[in-house]
Order: C-alpha cells, then sequence, then structure tokens
C-alpha cells in the first residue's frame, strides 16, 4: 500500500528570501516551490518495486548547441540559451529509438529531485483505465453517476460518461482561468489545500468539490471540449470503485511497481486522502519519463513488464471527426497550430493521423511523443506563468528543432 507522509512545513530561514506555503508559486520562487510540494501537502508514496530499469545510452544529441528560431526575437538562439531563457527549463531528457540520447538538469533541479508534474499527470493517471477497460471492469460509455455514488443526486451526471471525462467535454458549466482570482480554478485550489492557510479544518477535497461546484449542465456532453482539471481527480475513483480497490494502491500495484522506477513517487492528496491527480504527482525526471514509456513501446514499461494494453493506445491516437469539432469549438483552438489536433483520454492529440501526441502542463511541463519517428522529449520548467502563448510557442519550437536533428543527425 502507498505509505501516506505528513507535510513537514516550510523551513523558517526562507521566509527571509520572501519564501512561503502561500509565496512558493511566485515566478522567482517556483524552481524551489515545484520540487517540494511534499512540505507543504499531505502526500502518499507509490513505491518501486525491484532494481531500476536504466534507459541505454544513444548517440549524443547536442541540444545545447542546436540553433532555434526564436518566436520572441525572431532570431537564432543556441539551444541552451533557448532553455534557459525562453523556456526556465529544470530538466529535460530526449529518448529516440528506444535510448537517452541527452539530458540536463538546470535551475538548481538535480537529478534525483521528484517535480511536481502539472497536468501531465492526467495522461498518466488515465492509464488505470486503459487497464480497467483491457480487464473488462469498466466501460467507458457508463455514466459517471453509476460510477460515483455521490455524484448520484446531481441530475446532471446522470448524462456525463466516463469517457466525457477522459475527453474533457463535460459539458457542465466549468472553466479554467488561472490569470483570473475570481476563477473556479482558485476555488478549487483553496479546496484541495494549494497554498497554506492558518485554519486547521478539512478543506472540501477534491470529490467535496465536485458535489458542490461541478453540477450544472450547459450543453449537451461530448460536444466542446472545455478543459477543467477538477474532472480528472474523479477518474480514479471511479476506477477504484469498479474494482473495489483503493485507487492509489492501484496506481502503485498496477503501474508504478512495474516502471522499473528509481525513486518513490510523491503524489499529494488531500485532507480526505483523495489523490490530486490533476496535477500533483511528483517524480523525478527519469521516472516521469519511464512512466510514459508504455505510450511508445506498445504498452510495456522500460523493464518489458506489459502495462497497459496497445488497442488502448490505438484508441487514444485514433483520429475523431466529432473530437476535433469539439476541440475546435473551444477556447484553446488557436493555441495548437494544426488542424487536425483533438482532445481524448486526457492527453492532448497534435496530430492523430502523424501519431504525434503529447501531455502538458502549467508553467512547462511536458512529454512530447512522436511514435513513428520513437522520439520522446520530455521536460520539466519553472515558467513564470501558468500559460503563456509564448511558452507554447516555444515549446513547439525546440520540438521541431529535436525532430529535426535528430532526422538529419
Amino acid at each position: 500500500m502507498p505509505r501516506f507522509v505528513e507535510p513537514p512545513g516550510t523551513p523558517e530561514d526562507l521566509v527571509a528570501v520572501g519564501y512561503d506555503g502561500t509565496t512558493w508559486d511566485h515566478a522567482v520562487l517556483l524552481a524551489r516551490g515545484q520540487v517540494t510540494t511534499g512540505e507543504r501537502m499531505p502526500s502518499v508514496e507509490l513505491m518501486p518495486d525491484g532494481d531500476p530499469a536504466w534507459m541505454p545510452e544513444g548517440p549524443s544529441l547536442d541540444v545545447d548547441a542546436l540553433i532555434i528560431d526564436d518566436p520572441l526575437t525572431g532570431r537564432p538562439l543556441s539551444g541552451a540559451q533557448f532553455l534557459d531563457r525562453r523556456l526556465c527549463t529544470d530538466g529535460l531528457l530526449v529518448v529516440h529509438r528506444g535510448a537517452c540520447v541527452y539530458e540536463t538538469y538546470r535551475n538548481g533541479m538535480l537529478p534525483g529531485d521528484r517535480h511536481v508534474n502539472h497536468s501531465t499527470t492526467k495522461t498518466l493517471t488515465s492509464m488505470l483505465v486503459g487497464i480497467a477497460v483491457g480487464e473488462g471492469v469498466i466501460d467507458v460509455d457508463t455514466p459517471m453517476a453509476d460510477l460515483i455514488p455521490e455524484l448520484a443526486e446531481i441530475p446532471a451526471w446522470s448524462q456525463i460518461t466516463l469517457q466525457h471525462v477522459l475527453d474533457m467535454a463535460s459539458g457542465l458549466d466549468v472553466e479554467e482561468h488561472y490569470e483570473d482570482p475570481g476563477s473556479m480554478y482558485w476555488r478549487y485550489a483553496d479546496a484541495v489545500g494549494y497554498y497554506e492557510k492558518d485554519d486547521t479544518r478539512p478543506r472540501q477535497g477534491v470529490l467535496g468539490f465536485a458535489v458542490t461546484d461541478l453540477t450544472h449542465l450547459i450543453e449537451p456532453p461530448g460536444s466542446r471540449f472545455n478543459y477543467a482539471s477538477y474532472l480528472t481527480n474523479l477518474i480514479p475513483i471511479a476506477v477504484g470503485n469498479a474494482y473495489g480497490i483503493d485507487p492509489l494502491a492501484l496506481l502503485e500495484e498496477r503501474i508504478y511497481q512495474h516502471l522499473g522506477a528509481e525513486a518513490p513517487a510523491l503524489l499529494n492528496v488531500d485532507d480526505h486522502g483523495r489523490g490530486i491527480v490533476e496535477g500533483q504527482l511528483n517524480l523525478t525526471l527519469r521516472d516521469f519519463t519511464r512512466w510514459a514509456w508504455p505510450f511508445r513501446d506498445d504498452g510495456r514499461a522500460l523493464t518489458g513488464d506489459p502495462v497497459i494494453p496497445p488497442a488502448w493506445i490505438e484508441e487514444t491516437l485514433r483520429a475523431s471527426e466529432s473530437r476535433r469539432a469539439a476541440f475546435q469549438r473551444s477556447d484553446y483552438v488557436d493555441s495548437f497550430p494544426g488542424p487536425h489536433t483533438q482532445y481524448h483520454n486526457q492527453a492532448w492529440i497534435l496530430d492523430p493521423n502523424a501519431g504525434v501526441m503529447a501531455m502538458l502542463g502549467i508553467h512547462g511541463q511536458f512529454c512530447y511523443l512522436d511514435l513513428p519517428r520513437d522520439l520522446m522529449i520530455v521536460g520539466y520548467s519553472s515558467y513564470p506563468d501558468q500559460t503563456h502563448p509564448l511558452m507554447g510557442a516555444s515549446m513547439f519550437a525546440l520540438w521541431d528543432a529535436v525532430t529535426r536533428a535528430v532526422e538529419h543527425g
């Protein structure tokens, strides 16, 4: 079973530089805040099993020496300048043809640091659904109200299936605007405990927030992509209920213990012990790569263990005109350059026809997968804003430069 870890609190000597449990995500402090979530939030550790599985080393790719067109100035920058100045990189790892060809740690991050995954966790967590579907334990077309009893008394949820939640197309009245202090997002952040407070009473938590705030249907489910992190936390609860097993134990037993991980994963939980899986999974850069590995190897982990059914990967990448149309109706259409982008099974499918997908998180966390080229680019960053058009453009520029380099290398 996962091991519970109490938060020890933020070291008092950091107050002198303005750092505490309420300021950790300020731009100048973020590089520390993202590798220390366990100081301020209760957590569980998912334990590895056996010796670490190490990635083979491949022909070296000197990303620092690449020349990358800067989307801000229009001028060429070296890869080193680009990583530091445009993406505020903490760590970057490139896998080509199953071998590590580049690995770097910057901005104070060390290889053993467990960096928080913001929203890249969504895709990693959805692997549980793939396992459950493959074993016939769950059907993605089941209404969420049938899977989670607490939702059964809310009329809106009778029409929302697990697949609608997986695709962020619930039809609910939800929004996620980080720049707006009145946004639903900031009520949620308080409900799950992203920031320290003096009040010791338990907060609502992930399920309590869903029951009180995710209650109004404003459009037919499936008709429009409408990103809402709060939905993701319900996915492992639904899967755990279907199995009759604690969902955090499922994450450990069915996924993490098969990856050949080098360190325990740290998953922040709410005041009720439920996992905040929409974006609070802390992993070393290599363990993030290991968890994403099955997507590039037909569902197998780096250890060779089968983790998710290949059919789940095929389905995730399957082109769908209805999903593409739902994405085209969303607020995100201008942020992605291609006309084929869709969101499916908690993953950004950048081009289903080309086999290209990504896991994305605020402040610049990502895993880019180009399956035909067998290329995986995994990154942690401390970008000053949660999201920004320049950050997105810089990610695409990096991915393009690395792709061209491995093709011509």
